[in-house]
């Protein structure tokens, strides 16, 4: 009886396959996000972690268990070492906002002439909130739509925090798993596909530091030049929100706006308001020429692409997917390319290892790590070539 299967009921598999994995991918929509996330760790994580086991002989799992759990502590300890630091600056803005509520009040009881007509302001604002229709109250059903959405946040928070620890442990052993599915003929490509996307991965995130750590030097070097109290905690804190494109410039330039506005320059002569517009005006450009020319150029630099395409790649990844596709989009599209470039190698009877269709050089490996599963050279044979 012949056991291999034809080429029909081999195209019939693929597209059942293909079928069904479209639709755990719907079914699981809501848990791609927190896995992607999850995954993102766990490679940058690796990448501590593989060293420190090498450098100091310590199994994988002890030095999993070290990395990761220092990572939880400092997680934890975060917010209670903030937590003084926000209700001591939420003082200070509460007092602000008296004096502020006060001057609203007064101009608002106040009458103007408006074409020659007096005109109460205070008036017009409760008109304006009779017509909104249901006031600033909120009923019970939208309370109850913020507790299933912090619900939710909770459950994905601990989803990415749990599987992390899993990638990490068995970090290897899926990698192995991988390339096992392919045949004993073909695992040598897998090796060198799996190397190359690993090297477009540790571009990307050599990229993304250079790029943190011009951010940061930069906004230290402003503040401190014009007086900014904590100019360099602030640098700091701009530097490392910096890889969140958008979201995390304009969540440090509202930070440095308010220390602006509540504490004034050090040495320039001028009001808190204009300071702290000076400080915004500061931070809206430098987020510019970041968002369009720094960005570009450094993760063009490191990844070899083309810093046009960049620009555009990230532009329509924050419009269509949001954040985390924006933070992900380039090294994904650089590893579909050396994936097409393989396969359209291999189909054209080519051979996909040439130097001239590399994308990116292949990083030298150090000596001192450990032999891993990307790391094994291979030579492919002439049989596998010639498939």
């Amino acid at each position: 009886m012949n056991r291999e299967w034809s080429t029909p009921t081999r195209v019939t598999i693929v597209i059942v396959a293909l079928a069904m994995l479209a639709v755990f991918f719907y079914a699981f929509q809501p848990m791609i996000k927190p896995l992607l996330i999850a995954g993102l760790l766990a490679y940058s994580l690796n990448l501590i972690i593989k060293p420190l086991a090498a450098r100091t002989r310590l199994s994988r799992k002890a030095a999993v268990n070290i990395v990761y759990f220092i990572l939880v502590l400092l997680i934890i300890a975060t917010p209670g070492t903030l937590i003084p630091i926000a209700v001591s600056q939420a003082e200070t803005i509460s007092a602000e906002l008296v004096v502020v509520e006060a001057n609203i009040r007064e101009f608002l009881l106040n009458p103007v002439l408006i074409f020659g007509r007096e005109v109460v302001p205070n008036d017009v604002v409760a008109n304006v909130f009779d017509l909104s229709g249901g006031g600033l109250i909120a009923d019970p059903e939208s309370a109850l739509n913020v507790i299933e959405t912090t619900s939710i946040s909770l459950v994905r928070l601990i989803v990415i925090v749990v599987t992390t620890y899993y990638l990490l442990m068995d970090y290897e052993g899926l990698l192995t798993w991988l390339v096992n599915l392919s045949p004993v003929s073909g695992r040598g490509d897998i090796r060198r596909l799996l190397k190359e996307i690993d090297n477009i991965w540790r571009a990307y995130i050599r990229g993304t530091l250079a790029l943190m750590l011009i951010m940061g030097i930069t906004f230290i070097i402003i503040g401190l030049a014009i007086g900014l109290p904590g100019a360099v905690g602030i640098g700091v804190v701009t530097g490392l929100l910096s890889m969140i494109p958008e979201i995390g410039p304009f969540t440090a330039g509202v930070l440095a706006v308010l220390v602006a506005l509540f504490e004034g320059s050090t040495y320039l002569p001028i009001p808190n308001f204009w300071f702290a517009l000076i400080i915004a005006g500061i931070y809206f450009v430098m987020m510019q020429i970041k968002s369009i020319w720094l960005r570009p150029h450094v993760m063009g630099r490191f990844m070899h692409m083309n810093t046009g395409l960049v620009f555009l790649v990230i532009i329509a990844a924050v419009i269509l997917e949001g954040i985390l596709g924006a933070l992900i989009v380039l090294p994904i599209l650089a590893s579909v390319g050396i994936i097409g470039r393989y396969v359209r190698a291999r189909m054209l009877k080519l051979d996909p290892w040439s130097p001239e269709s590399a994308i990116i050089p292949p990083r030298p490996v150090v000596e001192a790590e450990p032999e891993t599963v990307l790391e094994k050279t291979v030579q492919p044979s002439k049989e596998a070539i010639g498939d």
